[in-house]
């Protein structure tokens, strides 16, 4: 009886290698293994929800209901500018609140400290703990009778209970607490990155320290400061969490009508609506931070 001779198998990294030769050598192939997936991903979890909600808020109801401006038209009413009037308010104070503390903080980290690695570490340890439990933390901390007030009547300066949440100045401080660190990062990375003597040519030529900051420091950290202001006004334009948790129903902002829309009122036609106005609105902020020159990845020492 004749013996067969088995079959000789390619060891495993020679498929590989051939694999990865076959890539190599087609163009399309690599484009779409590169670009392909990110794009995909995109397309299907960004553009698609996107192109829904739009073509659900051109309809009085669920379809197949008809099509309509209504929900347009709603945005015009009174309640609804208001409530956008508030939110614009609360973004320009936290935007202003977060990156005058932010820069400050990035900038004494830079020039003043050697335990930067600490100090960053320190900086982005909130994000560490889950968003809802800070939120809850700042509950406790604003209530009436709650850990600020313990404190104020420990030390003197109060004689009865106080509180501040379900205020404005709760909302206030609690975006900016969350979104400070966000804003602090890409306002070290453009302060670490200036060229030192330039400031250092500055003061010799007997510019002070004010001088020179609005002359050198503050032009050439401008895409980093643009950047960090981008990063806090977004999220801030669409926060619901913090507004519905420290401010009640008296500071709601235009993240919190939507969410109603979508999850009280059960009206989604009119909640896409407003979620493609926010969207407009940022597409629009974002196109006029890179007309004047910011940008999110450009946040180096660069001379504009």
């Amino acid at each position: 009886m004749a013996s067969s001779t088995p079959s000789r198998r390619l060891p495993v990294k020679d498929h590989l290698h051939r694999l990865y030769m076959s890539v190599r050598d087609r163009y399309w192939l690599r484009l779409l293994l590169l670009v392909g997936i990110p794009v995909g991903v995109l397309l299907l979890f960004f553009v698609l929800p996107l192109m829904i909600m739009l073509w659900l808020s051109f309809h009085d109801g669920m379809p197949p209901a008809s099509y309509t401006l209504e929900n347009y038209m709603r945005l015009f009413d009174s309640l609804y500018l208001n409530v956008l009037w508030r939110t614009l308010t609360m973004t320009v104070q936290v935007t202003v609140l977060v990156t005058a503390v932010g820069y400050t903080l990035a900038y004494s980290v830079v020039q003043f400290s050697r335990r930067t690695t600490l100090l960053l570490l320190l900086v982005i340890l909130p994000f560490w703990t889950n968003y809802i439990v800070r939120m809850y933390a700042l509950i406790n901390i604003f209530q009436t009778g709650g850990a600020m007030s313990w404190v104020l009547n420990t030390v003197g300066l109060l004689n009865e209970d106080f509180g501040m949440l379900f205020t404005h100045e709760a909302v206030l401080i609690g975006l900016a607490y969350v979104w400070l660190p966000l804003a602090t990062l890409p306002f070290y990375a453009s302060l670490s990155n200036l060229d030192t003597d330039l400031i250092d040519a500055s003061k010799d030529l007997g510019a002070g320290p004010i001088k020179t900051f609005y002359s050198v420091t503050l032009p050439l950290t401008y895409n980093g400061l643009i950047a960090g202001i981008i990063l806090v006004a977004i999220p801030t334009f669409g926060a619901f969490v913090t507004p519905a948790l420290l401010g009640g129903t008296d500071q709601i902002m235009i993240g919190n009508v939507i969410d109603q829309q979508f999850n009280q009122a059960f009206n989604w036609a009119f909640g896409a609506a407003i979620g493609i106005f926010v969207s407009l609105i940022v597409l629009v902020v974002l196109g006029l931070s890179t007309r004047i020159g910011g940008s999110i990845v450009g946040v180096g020492g660069d001379q504009q």
